[in-house]
């Protein structure tokens, strides 16, 4: 079996599997150019393989997280191919170099997400297509409700129950549907936009039935979301130092709900553990493990933690 085949097969299989294979998809693809779509897969060297790895993969000599990203997925390849006979072996090195230190997302505070939505009025004012309005409502549903950003630029007018106070979140992250509950508060800030969007439809005749919407009818692309939210950030002078891998990040906002909620929790005086699964559904992932990796462990957190712990000692 060729590269290309193969490569076609597997992803085939993922999708099947329920997975969103885009990503993994673009990997592979770009290893089969580098070692010829038609190059049958027993006949690949372990040399063809460490030099499309130190191609993409490295950074003035060193692995970056795009290596490991890379070998997974030729990885995940070989296995299926093998399991089925389609290869007899996989040509990857054995040895691997050390992994980069893992990202820590950024955990913003309530100081700077207020800047960051008071900005988001004024961060532009000529040659701007958003409307500011909209781009504050999506920073704010995104931020409150923990969505994820490409979920907040595709709701549509009817995912939204006003009178339930739910949000339908459709066809999102491996095919899933959820509902997610909405408090009060945020409600009535989505009640608001609701009414300003009606008036400006109307007076537009605007046919788009996205909830945001930009000033020429049309939805607002996640591009142009995170374009907006970078010249926000800069306006506002929220940047992270801690870091040279990135700046801070509009998916950060995610992070920032799920870890402040679990300190929440802990200010409570509630059960975390027993609670954590709430949170992953509510979060739209499979296993706790998926979010795990939306809790980072701030000071805030670790205080909160340690109090927890020494409570029970005491007992």
């Amino acid at each position: 079996m060729n590269v290309i085949e193969a490569i076609n097969r597997y992803t085939g299989y993922r999708v099947n599997l329920g997975e969103k294979v885009h990503t993994l998809k673009y990997l592979l693809l770009g290893f089969g150019r580098h070692v010829g779509s038609h190059q049958p897969l027993d006949q690949i060297s372990e040399e063809t393989c460490l030099s499309y790895l130190s191609l993409k993969g490295t950074r003035n000599g060193i692995a970056t997280s795009y290596w490991f990203c890379i070998y997974s997925a030729i990885n995940g390849l070989y296995k299926w191919a093998m399991a089925r006979g389609y290869a007899e072996y996989c040509p990857l090195p054995k040895d691997k170099p050390r992994e980069p230190e893992t990202f820590k997302p950024y955990i913003y505070t309530m100081e700077e997400l207020s800047r960051i939505f008071e900005t988001a009025l004024t961060y532009r004012k000529r040659f701007n297509i958003e409307y500011p309005i909209v781009i504050q409502t999506m920073l704010k549903v995104t931020c409150f409700l923990g969505l994820r950003p490409s979920e907040t630029v595709n709701l549509h007018i009817g995912d939204v129950d006003v009178p339930n106070r739910l949000i339908i979140i459709r066809v999102t992250k491996f095919y899933k549907s959820r509902l997610v509950p909405v408090s009060e508060p945020v409600m009535k800030i989505i009640r608001d936009y609701i009414s300003w969007r009606s008036g400006t439809v109307r007076n537009t005749k605007a046919t788009e039935n996205h909830l945001f919407i930009d000033k020429r009818n049309r939805h607002v692309k996640l591009t142009a979301l995170q374009q907006a939210f970078r010249l926000i950030c800069a306006k506002a002078d929220i940047h992270r130092h801690d870091t040279g891998r990135c700046d801070v990040r509009l998916q950060d906002m995610r992070h920032t709900f799920a870890t402040s909620r679990v300190i929440q929790w802990y200010n409570e005086g509630l059960d975390v553990q027993e609670l954590l699964p709430a949170l992953s559904t509510y979060l739209g992932h499979c296993n706790l493990d998926s979010t795990a990796a939306y809790i980072t462990l701030t000071d805030n957190l670790l205080y909160e933690a340690g109090n927890k712990f020494k409570s029970y000692v005491e007992i």
